[in-house]
């Protein structure tokens, strides 16, 4: 789902562009594509997870989380799409992204960016009946919500792509043990600028790199020197999850050492295991073929 606002000397709208554009006129403005992909839900009975996205704000200055949830202020802010569209974030794994818009702004660093949401207008339904738990929203209908920024987005007249990595199992949080009693809203949303990032796929078996594979398991990209049993939430770079065939793919990493954990579902009876000799991920590649083996 992807939409570009473009901002020259007004506004021009293109529902199709895929990347952004150069600009060399040497006028000191480049063009900011925002994208959105997700880590994709852990809870196997969820049908869909929809987020209204309203707008996407960015600032040069650094801002806390109070300013940035105050959808209302305006101060400092500029906004860089408007895509008023509902958004199944459950599309959006394996680093499938879907443009939000982009706007040409003045070249820079941008150290602050918000996502501003219509909570009023999203939802999660359930592949059981197709009911839609409650979600308790911590703002009002219309919230700011600050983006963690792995670096600050450099902006250069040649044009930057920032990818928005939404953390669906980190954001929305089950209420007891039953998705039935709906669940809280802690969000968890990332950016980095597409063009310096890599990425990693694999699969997770059972026993052996040869053994069958285990679906539906939770796989973090994990800070260096994090231990198997590690639950700090902070040395959790990123998530996802395994498919029906036991692979995953986790995109939009910046160059460097990780750990890498695979924890399979609690009725497999497997336990997490971490992937050997850790991963590293280089810019603009893929670090393919990883197998993670997990057993009893």
């Amino acid at each position: 789902m992807t939409g570009m606002i473009r901002r020259a000397a007004g506004l021009m709208f293109s529902a199709l562009a895929l990347a952004a554009c150069s600009d060399s006129s040497g006028t000191n403005t480049g063009l900011l594509t925002v994208r959105l992909t997700d880590a994709p839900f852990p809870f196997s009975d969820v049908a869909s997870v929809d987020v209204y996205v309203v707008r996407v704000d960015a600032k040069a200055a650094a801002t806390s989380d109070n300013e940035a949830e105050d959808a209302s202020k305006m101060d400092g802010w500029t906004t860089v799409a408007t895509p008023n569209a509902l958004i199944n974030l459950l599309d959006l794994g394996g680093g499938k992204t879907t443009n939000l818009g982009a706007t040409m702004l003045a070249t820079g660093n941008y150290q602050s960016f918000r996502l501003v949401l219509d909570t009023d207008k999203s939802s999660i339904t359930l592949k059981t009946d197709g009911s839609k738990p409650p979600i308790f929203f911590p703002s009002a209908a219309q919230s700011g919500i600050k983006v963690f920024l792995d670096n600050p987005i450099q902006l250069t007249e040649n044009g930057s792509v920032m990818t928005l990595d939404f953390d669906i199992g980190r954001s929305f949080v089950m209420r007891g043990n039953n998705p039935t009693n709906g669940f809280n809203f802690k969000p968890v949303i990332h950016a980095v600028a597409q063009d310096i990032t890599g990425s990693v796929t694999g699969s997770v078996h059972a026993n052996s790199a040869t053994g069958a594979v285990v679906p539906n398991a939770t796989v973090e990209v994990l800070t260096a020197g994090s231990l198997v049993n590690d639950a700090d939430p902070t040395h959790v770079v990123r998530s996802t999850s395994t498919d029906a065939n036991g692979n995953f793919r986790i995109a939009f990493l910046l160059p460097g050492t990780y750990v890498l954990r695979a924890t399979p579902p609690a009725a497999s009876g497997f336990k997490p295991a971490l992937l050997p000799g850790g991963l590293t991920i280089t810019q603009a590649s893929e670090t393919a073929n990883q197998i993670i083996v997990v057993a009893p």
